[in-house]
C-alpha cells in the first residue's frame, strides 16, 4: 500500500520539468472516487494547461533490467472525471524507461515504452465516471524513440502505429526496463499536449515469472489521531506503528 505516510519510493512530479507538479495542477492521494479497485483510495492527477504532465513514478527494483518478455502480469486501473465527451480517449498512461537490449551492457537513455488504453479498441472504449482495468499485455505499445538513430533506428512501433506485445518482441526480443539506480523506471502519467484532464489511477499489478505485486494507492491516515479506530489497517502493521510514523515526521 502506497500512501502519503509511506510512499515506498513513489513520487509525484511533472514529467515535463522533472520537478514537483506545477502550480494549479493536482498530484495527490485521495479517497475514492466511487469504489476504487483496491482499497478505498487512489492517486489523483489533474492538469490545467497544454504541456503539463502530472505523473506518479518510482524505481521498481523487480523490473529493473528485466526483459519485457519476462513480465507475466501487467495491469492497472483508471478513472476519468473530465473530459466527459464520449469521443474523448484520454486516460492515464503507463510508461517505462526502456532499454532496447537489456543484455548488451548499454544503459543509455532510449526513450519510453508507452501504453495508452485507447490504442487497442478490443480492450473497450475509455469512459468517464467509471473505473476501468486495462490488461496491458493484451494491448498495444509504442516507443517514444522509434525512428531515432541513437535509440530505435527502425520506425516500427511508433505512436501512430503501436505494436502488440508479440510484434514488439518480434522486433526487439531483448527489449526491457532500463536499469539505472536512482532514476524512476515506471511512470503513471497524464498530459503531454493535453489541454485539460482530471482523473485517477489505482491497482497497478506487476508480475515477473508468475510472482505478482499489486500497488494499492491510498490516502490513508493524515495525522496520528486518524490512526485510531482501525485507521491504520491496510497501511501499517499496527496502530502504534502508524502513530510513530507521524511522530518521526515532526
Amino acid at each position: 500500500t502506497v500512501s502519503p505516510a509511506d510512499m515506498k519510493g513513489w513520487v509525484f512530479f511533472d514529467d515535463g520539468t522533472g520537478t514537483s507538479c506545477l502550480a494549479g495542477n493536482l498530484c495527490e492521494m485521495v479517497s475514492g472516487p466511487a469504489t476504487p479497485p483496491a482499497g478505498s483510495g487512489s492517486a489523483h492527477l489533474k492538469l490545467t494547461a497544454s504541456g503539463d504532465r502530472p505523473s506518479l513514478g518510482t524505481l521498481l527494483g523487480q523490473l529493473a533490467g528485466k526483459k519485457f518478455a519476462d513480465i507475466t502480469t501487467l495491469s492497472y486501473s483508471t478513472y476519468k472525471t473530465t473530459p466527459t465527451a464520449p469521443s474523448d480517449v484520454l486516460a492515464i498512461a503507463l510508461q517505462f524507461n526502456v532499454d532496447n537490449d537489456v543484455t548488451d551492457g548499454d544503459f543509455a537513455f532510449k526513450g519510453r515504452l508507452v501504453f495508452e488504453p485507447y490504442q487497442e479498441p478490443s480492450l473497450g472504449p475509455v469512459q468517464p465516471g467509471v473505473w476501468q482495468t486495462w490488461n496491458t499485455l493484451a494491448g498495444k505499445w509504442w516507443l517514444s524513440g522509434a525512428g531515432n538513430p541513437a535509440r530505435f533506428p527502425s520506425p516500427v512501433c511508433s505512436q501512430s502505429a503501436p505494436c502488440t506485445v508479440a510484434e514488439l518482441l518480434g522486433h526487439y526480443p531483448n527489449i526491457g526496463i532500463r536499469d539505472v539506480p536512482g532514476q524512476p523506471n515506471t511512470i503513471l502519467k497524464a498530459g503531454g499536449g493535453w489541454t485539460n484532464f482530471d482523473g485517477n489511477t489505482d491497482a497497478l499489478k506487476v508480475g515477473i515469472d508468475g510472482v505478482t505485486t499489486t500497488y494499492n494507492f491510498e490516502l490513508g491516515p493524515t495525522n496520528k489521531d486518524e490512526c485510531k479506530n482501525g485507521g491504520w489497517e491496510g497501511i501499517f502493521k499496527n496502530q502504534g506503528q502508524c502513530v510513530s510514523s507521524f511522530s518521526s515526521n515532526k
